[in-house]
């Protein structure tokens, strides 16, 4: 007889003694000639003694039974009270984390430097324009937040050499961002973006992604500088920007 003719379930019942749910007299007259349905039940056979065994050893130890919480409403409590609970703390919890999200939903300032972080001197170091090339590029970053700007203006930082401008997006507004390496190979980055939410002409120092920043605003646009970790550094080109009315 061909061992696939007989089910697991079939040989389990066999191996229980369950005859009523196996076809006792087939399985034995099989198993005469049949190799790998005797591998099958050794496969399937449970070591009944290893279990009785095993509840042996844990009915002899001494384990404290466990202490169950008591409930949180006495008794006196109705159903519908209960409800009641259970319906403004559902209520107040999706209000709290509604106003967690919005408060705590990233901005403009969060996205860059999350990206910022992403650059290294290999990204910058090879990038090299003339000031006509510089200069077309610039113009194309200046149709998309109407700020006209030259090599001139971003060539001015003493230990950092302006590499290049591109135009990037948030939220369906456009945003540029001027590249420039520093002598000691950092990749900073001068984003801006059109903004009236009144941000104060003073560069404010941050980090930002574990990076020195500032940030400034200045007729209806928000500036922020960010790279490396010389806070010093990122402070003294802050205000040769915010100075020069970039």
């Amino acid at each position: 007889m061909a061992d696939r003719t007989f089910t697991d379930e079939e040989l389990v019942a066999y191996l229980d003694g369950e005859d009523a749910h196996a076809p006792v007299a087939e399985i034995r007259a099989a198993l005469q000639e049949d190799v790998a349905l005797r591998q099958r039940l050794d496969a399937l056979e449970i070591d009944k003694q290893a279990i009785t065994d095993g509840f042996a050893a844990l009915l002899t130890q001494d384990r404290p039974a466990p202490v169950l919480p008591e409930p949180a409403v006495s008794r006196g409590h109705s159903s519908a009270s209960l409800a009641l609970v259970a319906s403004l703390a559902l209520a107040v919890g999706l209000g709290a984390g509604v106003y967690l999200n919005r408060a705590t939903q990233p901005g403009w300032l969060e996205y860059v430097a999350a990206y910022q972080a992403l650059y290294s001197t290999q990204t910058l170091a090879h990038i090299q324009q003339d000031e006509a090339a510089q200069q077309a590029e610039l113009d194309r970053v200046a149709t998309a937040i109407g700020k006209m700007l030259t090599p001139a203006e971003l060539d001015t930082l003493p230990g950092a050499e302006y590499k290049r401008a591109q135009v990037l997006n948030f939220n369906g507004k456009p945003l540029i961002q001027l590249t420039f390496l520093t002598d000691d190979g950092d990749p900073l980055a001068l984003c801006i973006i059109r903004s009236n939410k009144g941000r104060g002409a003073q560069p404010e120092l941050s980090r930002m992604e574990g990076m020195s920043a500032a940030a400034w605003g200045r007729d209806g646009y928000e500036y922020l500088l960010i790279g490396g970790q010389n806070d010093a550094q990122i402070e003294r080109y802050a205000e040769v920007f915010s100075e020069a009315e970039i």
